[in-house]
């Protein structure tokens, strides 16, 4: 079996580092959390211990510097403690339990060279420098500098000493400090490596969902949303417009004689018309858009702060060019009705108010298409009166459309009188 010892050290050697962008962002936060998880266990353990090393400390009436020591670090561990809720930088908190194990060595070495001697208290302390080293979440990099550094503090300030300690107290040091170092590296690099794969394998799952979900509501044969998801997020929307304060467009649209177009040149040729409407809308519309198939050749787009008739005759312009190529006269003469609900940000008014004011503005545009055949014929209905929306359902908001040819100009007022086509 080859191990790959290079590449499962590079994997291990960083907690916060992984092998795609996209899965480093993932973790990220849950690098945060577990960072300040670990430096505050290890701060506890820290000041659990030395709580009761203090006690053996006037238990055996040392001297009581020791005690003053334990009381500066168990204060140093509290402080970390509180400064982790603060801090939300993995690699800031890394560096804190760094500092927590640094210092508190120091100290240790301080209490060594001020009593002349190792006590075995000290000895404990030392071991507990590096038995707390795996409780961080820190990786292979960050635990091996840190105990490198301890190793060397305590290693230097022995044999550069005034005085000499015993022979057996420096073997019996340097033994604590391999023995305890060696088997914290390993823990600290078993627990990256699960770390690193339950993270990598949350965010499949995640990855795996929110792709399953994207397909449930997805339209197959257009790509654009279809009608569950438009329901499942038109009130998010909505509240998005109101809440940025952007003029909310409502538009409906459908194909002019589609039932023509599947007779005569065949229903794979309306498939394709079908995703022509998909791309060509999707081509013009920003990333807050949204295209949505409600149903055979009807798509509703909603968008906001954008001029309808400009997304309008752009989109169906590069429908017609999409077209042009067509074997089929019917396809590349097809056209498009659209109606248009606009609503002002502040006024109150649901989805389907909504639609009903864009269903009634399609349906005076498709009465007009023969009259006006130049495309795109759009009817605009805008809310400008809020008491507007109490007969939302009988008549169009605007007291009469503004039906718009491709050149963008009025063409056409419809009265609320007129009588809609047959």
């Amino acid at each position: 079996m080859n191990l790959n010892l290079p590449a499962q050290i590079r994997t291990i050697w960083s907690s916060t580092r992984y092998d795609t962008p996209e899965l480093t962002r993932f973790a990220r936060p849950k690098s945060v959390t577990e960072a300040r998880r670990g430096l505050v266990a290890m701060s506890i353990v820290i000041m659990a211990i030395l709580v009761v090393k203090s006690l053996f400390y006037v238990h055996f009436a040392l001297d009581p510097m020791y005690l003053y020591t334990s009381a500066v670090l168990v204060l140093l561990a509290l402080n970390m403690v509180f400064s982790s809720r603060a801090v939300k930088d993995p690699n800031a908190l890394h560096l804190l339990g760094i500092t927590l194990l640094v210092v508190s060595g120091s100290a240790f070495i301080l209490l060594a060279h001020y009593q002349q001697a190792f006590h075995p208290m000290l000895f404990a302390s030392v071991a507990m420098l590096f038995i707390v080293v795996p409780m961080m979440s820190w990786g292979l990099g960050e635990a091996l500098a840190v105990t490198l550094l301890i190793y060397l503090m305590f290693t230097y300030s022995t044999v550069d000493a005034r005085f000499d300690f015993t022979e057996q107290s420096l073997w019996t040091l340097q033994f604590l400090m391999v023995g305890a170092g060696m088997v914290s590296l390993l823990l600290v690099g078993r627990n990256v490596k699960l770390r690193k794969h339950d993270i990598s394998a949350q965010h499949e799952l995640v990855v795996a969902h929110d792709r399953i979900l994207d397909l449930s509501n997805r339209d197959p044969l257009t790509g654009a949303w279809n009608r569950r998801y438009f329901d499942l997020e038109f009130d998010e929307f909505l509240a998005r417009c109101r809440k940025n304060q952007h003029q909310v467009q409502f538009m409906l649209l459908d194909i002019d004689d589609f039932k023509v177009i599947n007779d005569v040149c065949g229903h794979e040729d309306g498939d394709r018309i079908l995703q022509r409407i998909g791309r060509a809308f999707t081509g013009v519309l920003d990333d807050n858009a949204r295209l949505v198939r409600m149903g055979g050749d009807e798509f509703a787009v909603i968008f906001a702060d954008l001029d309808p008739k400009v997304v309008a005759t752009r989109a169906t312009k590069l429908f017609r060019e999409l077209n042009a190529d067509g074997k089929c006269p019917e396809i590349v003469d097809a056209s498009l009705s659209i109606g248009v609900a606009s609503v002002p940000p502040d006024f109150e008014v649901g989805y389907r108010q909504l639609y009903k004011q864009a269903d009634l503005a399609l349906y005076r545009a498709k009465s007009l298409k023969d009259a006006n055949p130049a495309q795109p014929n759009i009817v605009v209905s805008e809310l400008q009166d809020p008491d507007d929306v109490l007969v939302s359902t009988q008549t169009l908001w605007n007291k009469g459309g503004r039906l718009v040819n491709a050149s963008g100009k009025v063409v056409s007022i419809v009265k609320d009188s007129d009588p809609p086509a047959e």
